[in-house]
């Protein structure tokens, strides 16, 4: 006769079973405490990598003046940047989206009697979806309006956590250092310089692919008459910080616009212009800035664009590019910590 079968009897201690539901209470706490300040926290993020990037600059004026004056210069030079870029850009470009906005539904009715839009349009419903978002538009002008506020508030929060930073960053880096042996504190020191290094690095290379960006195609398209030129250029260089996509939004915007004011040549003409621009920094430019700062392959680039998006959207696409490269700075020094000890740097 087969034996039945036996009950397993796991005698927990009362004390394991109090720690398991605390556990369990406090990791419900937490995330629920997460939920509520993650602006909070992508605001520390974004100040936090913005004073990474600025700290080279703060230690070259370091070498002419105290750590507070250099620190004020540094970000007199940033607030000085911003204030000028919204006298010069903000209110001509303002002006041009309103009067785009305005001249909207004239060229919609262009687009629909031309005959290659026209066949898509069949097909697509393009032209009606373009009239649909154009006559929408002033019943979304207080919800612009309202993002535009939290825009700046966001802003003038993030600068100054920035600053506030920059004034503290080395004392606080400092002070936990004091808790660790001092062969290990000089190799924090080594590694934190090398990811300093590595974030300015890609900041400004990321900035100059920008601005080369937008230079392109404004110039295109003042050369082909196409109005709004300034708007569509800046337009162009903000949507090329994001890497991978942003380059193809803001060229998708500047090719609708030629096509519309100009007709199909400049709209074709366009679309050559932002092919040929796009195989240059796709395969000249960011190479020179990935490889020679963050050393990261085209592979891990895509992989760290893709999940710092799907995590804090374009502000994580922004940042995954430096965040990978640092990550890949940590573990080739802890390979070379556990493996390579003797054997001299592990290549890139």
């Amino acid at each position: 006769m087969l034996p039945g079968p036996q009950r397993i009897v796991v005698d927990l201690p009362a004390r394991t079973i109090v720690r398991v539901i605390v556990l369990v209470l406090l990791t419900i706490v937490l995330v629920d405490v997460l939920e509520h300040v993650t602006r909070i926290l992508i605001w520390i993020a974004t100040s936090l990598f913005l004073a990474v990037a600025l700290q080279p600059l703060v230690r070259l004026a370091e070498r002419r003046m105290p750590h507070a004056l250099a620190v004020f210069a540094v970000f007199g030079g940033l607030l000085l940047v911003v204030v000028l870029f919204l006298a010069l850009l903000i209110i001509p470009i303002a002006t041009q989206v309103d009067d785009l906005r305005t001249a909207a539904p004239a060229y919609i009715n262009d687009l629909r009697h031309n005959g290659t839009i026209n066949s898509l349009n069949t097909r697509y419903h393009i032209v009606k979806k373009a009239e649909e978002a154009a006559n929408a538009y002033p019943s979304k002008a207080f919800g612009a309006l309202s993002a535009i506020v939290s825009g700046l508030v966001a802003t003038i929060t993030v600068l100054f956590l920035t600053l506030f930073l920059l004034l503290e960053l080395p004392a606080l880096a400092e002070g936990v250092l004091r808790f660790v042996p001092a062969q290990r504190a000089e190799q924090i020191r080594r590694i934190g310089g090398d990811i300093n290094r590595n974030v300015a690095g890609y900041v400004l290379g990321n900035l100059i692919i920008s601005v080369i960006a937008g230079v392109v195609i404004g110039l295109s398209l003042w050369i082909l008459g196409v109005p709004y030129a300034l708007a569509l250029a800046v337009l162009m260089a903000v949507f090329d910080l994001v890497p991978l996509v942003g380059a193809t939004v803001g060229a998708l915007a500047a090719i609708g616009v030629a096509l519309a004011t100009q007709g199909v040549t400049a709209g074709i003409v366009m679309v050559v212009v932002n092919i040929v621009y796009q195989q240059i920094e796709n395969h000249v430019l960011q190479p020179i800035v990935y490889r020679r700062t963050v050393q990261l392959s085209a592979f891990l680039v895509l992989v760290a664009v893709l999940l710092g998006g799907e995590l804090l959207g374009v502000l994580g696409a922004l940042i995954a590019i430096p965040v990978a490269g640092s990550l890949q700075l940590l573990f080739r020094e802890v390979t070379r910590e556990r493996f390579g000890k003797g054997t001299g740097p592990v290549p890139g």
